[in-house]
C-alpha cells in the first residue's frame, strides 16, 4: 500500500484504525435545543459572576493604587525638598493652634479650681465667724474678761 511518506509501504498491521461512533460526534449542529439554551443560561450566569468579582477587584485595585501612587509622590516630593511650603506651613500653625487650645483649656480649668476653692474657703470663714460671734455674744452675755475688748471683737467681726 502506497504511504504517505515517500512511497513507502506499510503493512495492514502497523495501521490501525480507531473505530467512532458518529453519534456521539456533533458537528456543529445543535440536537436538544432547551438542553443547549438551559446549558448556556448556566454559563452566562457564572461568566456574569465572574465577570462582576473581577470588576470590583479591579475597582479596589485602582483605589489601592491611586493611594500608593500619592504616598510615593508626597515622599519624593518631601525628600526632595519640594513640599509646597503652604502647606508645611499650614501643618505647622495647626499644630501651634492645638498648643495653644491645650494651654487655654488647662489654664481655664486651673481658673475654674482656684475659684471653688476661694468659694469653698468663704463658706469655711463664714461659718467660723458665726462660731466666733455665738462665742464673743455668750461672753457678753456672762460678763467674762474686759467688754471693751470683746466689743472691739465685734466691731471687727460686724465689718
Amino acid at each position: 500500500m502506497p504511504s504517505w511518506n515517500n512511497e513507502e509501504t506499510s503493512s495492514e498491521e502497523d495501521c490501525q484504525v480507531v473505530s467512532m461512533d458518529m453519534g456521539l460526534m456533533n458537528c456543529g449542529r445543535v440536537l436538544d435545543k432547551e438542553k443547549f439554551e438551559k446549558e448556556l443560561a448556566k454559563l452566562k450566569i457564572e461568566h456574569e459572576r465572574e465577570l462582576a468579582k473581577l470588576k470590583a477587584e479591579n475597582d479596589k485595585l485602582c483605589i489601592e493604587y491611586t493611594k500608593l501612587v500619592d504616598d510615593v509622590s508626597k515622599m519624593f516630593d518631601w525628600q526632595g525638598g519640594r513640599v509646597d511650603r503652604k502647606v508645611y506651613q499650614k501643618q505647622v500653625e495647626e499644630e501651634e493652634l492645638e498648643k495653644k487650645k491645650k494651654e487655654i483649656e488647662e489654664k481655664a480649668m486651673l481658673e475654674l479650681q482656684m475659684e471653688k476653692l476661694k468659694l469653698a474657703k468663704e463658706d469655711v470663714l463664714k461659718k467660723e465667724k458665726a462660731k466666733l460671734e455665738l462665742v464673743v455674744a455668750e461672753l457678753l452675755k456672762e460678763g467674762y474678761g474686759s467688754k471693751d475688748k470683746l466689743e472691739q471683737i465685734k466691731a471687727i467681726l460686724e465689718s
